[in-house]
């Protein structure tokens, strides 16, 4: 093995070649694009079936108390995790260059900071179990703040891979720490069934992913060297990290007021909910958003490719994601009852609610792509604020009603201020403009009416939903939203495209 020093100087040479050739990223493949988000797409399946079969074990296994207190400590821990890097692997995936001196001041900064944030979330862990009035929460707590030390000095070789396309590499490492953190959580939730299952599988694929990254990568840390481009990234970096801190509060703030005001039961049945959802849509527009937030910054500057590229991704996820949600959702209680069993039964109107609003995050989240891509840090994070005033406000609404009128809650205030907010909000710059969101929009809209009065009148029309109904449900909600959606020119086109992009070329 080569020793430190000349390791070092290859990479600093590797860098340097990129500087002068101008780092050019393949911009012009749409292609490349397309099978870069399959690959990416590949693993985060294997990450979604891994995923959801350790939901239902544990499940299965745990009582709903068991998920609540893991519940208390996320809330904390998921936030860390976001902040814990201050946005520094957004500002380096963001930049088409970056030299050594620059990465291993990002580097630094990025360590200093999850061991602040690993202390701080140690230390509060005798707070969290008093606000609670649970004291299981703090050994818990602690437990976590060492896998955020564990975690933190992976974000700036992980954003490298990210932005240099190294795509295969990660998504072996995805594959690889899904897997273990399968294999543990199973083991463990049948031989020790108590929430320590839940964190022994969080701390397997949090260390399986750590060292996958630091092999895959070639990255190795070296003196700092701060300058005013350090500086401009630390800045960007900071304000992505200040929106991911709002949205983050305002989207946990649910838990926190159910954890605190109606209990760990309560609170179990609204986070298997809400996980229950919202995984699927995180496991589609994280691999495509992974993949298109580089290229999209590399082509900005054209605003016809910009569009057309943001736009075949989020018809490609809204196609993907919403007839199965709506679908979930229309036979929330047949659905919750068969993967879940009988004493998840409460839980099918909080998860029918939020899968109302979760139709339309399949699109809105991907705005976010739209901001980074185009360096708007400051806008990014001035629409976090807004968003996580208006909804903590819809939670503390909802709260008198129990978990069922936070959902409730939450939904409405989504249809009636946030979806205007957040479209004009990123449609006011950039090539992407709030009509171009609307057109994009409307035939989806449609599409997922259409099959939902499709699903409706069947519904209506069966006294009881067995497992191979179920299937055909969910097989013909996709059906009929393709077939309307197939009614519009511009989606043909689209999806004509797609398929032609995917299509292997002859030899």
């Amino acid at each position: 093995m080569a020793p430190w020093p000349n390791s070092r100087e290859r990479l600093n040479r590797r860098y340097i070649a990129q500087e002068s050739s101008g780092s050019k990223v393949d911009t012009n493949s749409k292609s490349r694009a397309a099978k870069n988000i399959v690959v990416t797409g590949i693993a985060q399946a294997w990450r979604f079936v891994t995923g959801f079969l350790l939901t239902v074990v544990t499940t299965r296994l745990l009582k709903p108390s068991d998920f609540g207190i893991l519940a208390m400590v996320a809330t904390t821990t998921a936030l860390i995790s976001l902040v814990k890097d201050l946005g520094i692997s957004q500002a380096i995936i963001q930049r088409s260059t970056t030299s050594p001196s620059q990465l291993n001041s990002l580097f630094w900064v990025s360590i200093l900071a999850s061991a602040g944030f690993a202390v701080a979330l140690g230390a509060s862990a005798p707070l969290l179990a008093s606000f609670f009035d649970e004291p299981r929460v703090e050994l818990v707590t602690v437990a976590f703040a060492l896998l955020v030390l564990i975690s933190g000095p992976q974000a700036v070789p992980t954003a490298i891979l990210n932005r240099d396309s190294h795509f295969n590499l990660l998504a072996v490492v995805d594959i690889v720490s899904a897997t273990i953190t399968f294999g543990i959580g199973v083991t463990w939730a049948l031989l020790w069934q108590s929430y320590w299952a839940l964190y022994a599988s969080a701390a397997a694929g949090t260390i399986a992913s750590a060292a996958g990254v630091w092999l895959s990568a070639r990255y190795r840390p070296g003196l700092p060297h701060f300058d005013s481009s350090t500086m401009q990234m630390l800045r960007f970096g900071w304000h992505v990290s200040g929106f991911n801190l709002v949205n983050y509060l305002s989207r946990n703030a649910d838990k926190i007021l159910i954890g605190r005001f109606l209990g760990s039961d309560q609170l179990g049945l609204y986070d298997r909910a809400y996980r229950l959802l919202l995984f699927p849509i995180g496991q589609l527009n994280g691999p495509i958003g992974q993949v298109l937030v580089p290229l999209m910054s590399r082509i900005r500057s054209d605003a016809t490719r910009y569009r057309s590229t943001y736009a075949e991704a989020v018809s490609l996820i809204m196609l993907t994601a919403q007839p199965g949600i709506l679908c979930a959702v229309i036979c929330a209680p047949q659905l919750l009852e068969l993967l879940f069993g009988e004493q998840w039964m409460p839980a099918a109107p909080i998860f029918q609610w939020l899968g109302i609003a979760g139709l339309h995050q399949v699109m809105s989240s991907t705005t976010g792509w739209l901001f980074l891509s185009q360096g708007r840090g400051a806008d990014l994070f001035r629409l976090g604020t807004y968003s996580a005033i208006m909804t903590v406000a819809s939670f503390v609404i909802g709260l008198p009603w129990g978990a069922v009128g936070v959902a409730a809650s939450y939904t409405i205030a989504n249809y009636i201020a946030l979806v205007p907010l957040i479209w004009i909000a990123a449609g006011r710059r950039g090539p992407v403009s709030c009509k171009d969101l609307i057109n994009l929009a409307i035939p989806h809209v449609l599409a997922t009416l259409g099959a939902a009065a499709v699903l409706e009148t069947i519904r209506f029309t069966v006294a009881a939903i067995t497992p191979l109904q179920m299937v055909a449900l969910f097989g013909v909600s996709y059906l009929v939203y393709l077939c309307v959606i197939l009614l519009f020119g511009t989606k043909r086109e689209l999806l004509w495209r797609g398929l032609r992009m995917l299509r292997p070329k002859p030899s």
